[in-house]
């Protein structure tokens, strides 16, 4: 590692991926605006992303972390980012398993939460699953659920009530908050959901499905017939 620091024990892999190619390397703008925490190392991997070997044992308030770090460097500089991030590691010989993890919590991001800056490769379990799944049978799947042209169906307010309803874990009192809008209207719209697709957003076995079919990717992932 690029860093003359003490090993951290547990602790998750970053890769912090930019958007756009910077002029300057990665590591360099990162050390001016965001100083390591003694024993967290930091490295290039010869593809315009950086590694941080982050001591913790806990990936989400690592993911809390890096998103901190996300919203510093596009605030100073403008620099967009996003970050995946792997599962807990308690050795260096587990750190290119860390890396591998963290760029395929990215790679799920991009096919399923394209809008969500951090990744975490442990709250990824469903998706990767779901990529197995051969994509004829995706396409077959979305289509009992959203008709031939799931377009029409999955409108920017339809998939906004959804997200924020999965964010607020199925509360309704919250994700209304979250979308400034009266209790009674989110009711209404998972009210028309439930008439149009048959699933229930508020029962936690119909949100699933409904939520990986809504973002899965019709020619990725597994089995190809």
């Amino acid at each position: 590692m690029a860093e003359n620091r003490r090993l951290p024990g547990e602790c998750c892999v970053i890769v912090l991926r930019p958007e756009e190619r910077p002029a300057r390397a990665l590591t360099e703008t990162l050390r001016e605006l965001a100083p390591l925490e003694e024993n967290d190392l930091m490295a290039e991997d010869g593809a315009g992303r950086a590694l941080i070997i982050k001591g913790g044992n806990d990936p989400e308030e690592i993911g809390e972390y890096a998103a901190a770090l996300l919203g510093t460097l596009e605030g100073e500089t403008g620099l967009r980012l996003r970050a995946g991030i792997s599962d807990v590691h308690r050795a260096p010989e587990e750190w290119p398993a860390g890396y591998r993890e963290a760029l395929a919590a990215l790679e799920t991001g991009d096919r399923y939460r394209r809008k969500a800056p951090v990744q975490i490769y442990s709250h990824q379990m469903l998706e990767r699953m779901l990529d197995q799944v051969p994509a004829p049978v995706r396409r077959g799947l979305r289509e009992q659920v959203f008709g031939s042209h799931p377009e029409r169906f999955l409108t920017e307010e339809t998939l906004e009530t959804a997200e924020q309803l999965f964010d607020a874990d199925l509360n309704l009192s919250v994700a209304a908050r979250q979308m400034f809008v009266h209790r009674n209207t989110l009711t209404y719209r998972l009210d028309r959901i439930q008439r149009e697709t048959g699933l229930d957003l508020r029962s936690f076995r119909d949100a699933v499905i409904f939520r990986l079919l809504m973002t899965a990717p019709e020619e990725m992932g597994g089995m190809e017939n």
